[in-house]
């Protein structure tokens, strides 16, 4: 399951949080916390977090997340 993203070390659960908290898109979320500026693989999860509320995801196929980054 992916929960978080590396390269800052932060939980979905915790961006989820700030997210509520601030009222921040994904943009705002970026730019309070750095999440997906290292290698950017988080940010379709962070796109599904925003979207559904999850905050733990399986691993998604390139496929998958292609289709996430563009809807």
């Amino acid at each position: 399951m992916v929960d978080r993203c590396v390269c800052v070390d932060i939980t979905f659960e915790a961006l989820k949080q700030v997210h509520q908290n601030e009222s921040l898109d994904l943009e705002g979320l970026k730019q309070r916390t750095g999440c997906c500026s290292g290698c950017n693989s988080c940010e379709p999860y962070v796109r599904l977090m925003l979207r559904t509320g999850q905050t733990r995801f399986p691993v998604l196929s390139p496929k998958e997340a292609a289709h996430i980054m563009v809807s």
